[in-house]
């Protein structure tokens, strides 16, 4: 039996997400009207490739929903996904990312809290989070840390604690 769990955005995800890509259209708009006048301008061109393409590195990771199956948990990205089966989940948990979590690679909320961050608790861990209020985590037997957020996570933990048990 299949169960899906949607990922909501915060409000600040929301209009991060929204102020930044009107931001982006604007400056990919003024460096190509500069480098169609002044031809050799090809540091503010670079400039907008080089933003534009971690644009879509957050955007295609950004969280969509959750599947869990019979085999494993399963998070929906835009593009792609990411696949634990129950057998490597060595712990389950809600999890709240305080300011303490240091960012080391990571969107900041565009297009949800996507990439990775450190912490002296837990370490170094990937996070693809819509909603800080609603995250949890997940600890691999491999060591791998984990931090998703889904609109009933408690009803989440307590389908995957069932199964891992």
């Amino acid at each position: 039996m299949e169960q899906y769990f949607k990922v909501r955005w915060s409000w600040w995800v929301r209009i991060t997400t929204v102020v930044v890509t009107v931001a982006l259209l604007g400056l990919l708009n003024y460096s190509l009207n500069k480098f169609m006048i002044d031809n050799d301008d090809y540091e503010a061109l670079l400039i907008s490739v080089t933003i534009f393409i971690l644009y879509g590195v957050f955007m295609i990771n950004a969280p969509i929903s959750v599947r869990l199956t019979t085999q494993y948990f399963e998070l929906k990205k835009v593009v792609g996904s990411i696949r634990i089966e129950y057998a490597a989940i060595s712990y389950i948990g809600r999890y709240r990312p305080t300011l303490s979590d240091m960012k080391m690679f990571s969107s900041g909320g565009l297009w949800g809290f996507v990439g990775v961050f450190r912490n002296s608790d837990i370490g170094s861990y990937n996070a693809f989070i819509g909603d800080m209020q609603q995250s949890f985590l997940i600890r691999t037997v491999e060591g791998r840390v984990y931090v998703f957020s889904v609109e009933d996570v408690d009803d989440l933990i307590a389908s995957i604690k069932r199964v891992i048990r």
